[in-house]
């Protein structure tokens, strides 16, 4: 039905452009070219209301408004449902955690006992290392939960940063626990590198191990 502008509502076909899951915005793009239309969470429908869109994902859309508040309504996928392949494929098994990298944690329990019969770690050290590890693991597993239903996130840096403070035990387990953050190179390398800086940086405070090169 057209509005009083002139401009009617049209059903069309596109793809998702952007989506910010924390603004619960973004854009979708027509098929037919044009401006972007604006994509909002309440227009979300079907699969989409459980989980966030992807950009690039095939969606159809009622085109809405006039000008810049051009918008994207009734925004549903045009992917065809999981189950449809699994139908014609066996399911393929899901992936367990990665024994290699959790053996770093006992590894590095050694360690810990090795520095303190040498030279005696403050309560604290070994304290702060079970705290922070513990809460890390939640928030991995709270942060995964906010990514499959679309809500605010927890900044990456704010997850690099526990790990350094002594939190990487429980960052790597909730890595393989909860699947969360192991498909992205990137954030991988650094939670490495936190991990590697936090043993120098306990090596440094806790041993006389580097002095000679300190000095």
């Amino acid at each position: 039905m057209a509005r009083q502008s002139g401009v009617a509502d049209e059903w069309g076909q596109g793809r998702v452009l952007q989506w910010d899951a924390a603004k619960g915005l973004g854009f979708v793009q027509a098929e037919a070219g044009g401006e972007r239309l604006l994509l909002r969470r309440a227009d979300l429908c079907g699969r989409l209301r459980t989980r966030p869109p992807q950009a690039g994902e095939p969606v159809r859309f009622l085109a809405q408004g006039q000008g810049h508040a051009r918008r994207a309504a009734r925004v549903s996928t045009l992917l065809a449902p999981p189950g449809a392949a699994a139908a014609s494929a066996p399911a393929p098994r899901s992936k367990g955690p990665d024994s290699a990298r959790l053996l770093v944690i006992p590894a590095f329990a050694i360690v810990l006992g090795a520095i303190h019969m040498a030279w005696p770690l403050p309560r604290f050290v070994t304290l702060m290392y079970g705290a922070l590890s513990m809460a890390l693991f939640i928030v991995y597993g709270m942060d995964k939960w906010a990514a499959r239903r679309g809500a605010a996130r927890v900044r990456e840096s704010a997850l690099h940063l526990l790990a350094l403070l002594g939190g990487w035990p429980g960052a790597l387990l909730g890595q393989q626990i909860f699947r969360h953050k192991t498909a992205q190179p990137r954030f991988l390398r650094i939670s490495w590198a936190m991990v590697v800086l936090n043993l120098l940086l306990l090596i440094a405070i806790c041993t006389p191990v580097l002095t000679p090169w300190l000095s």
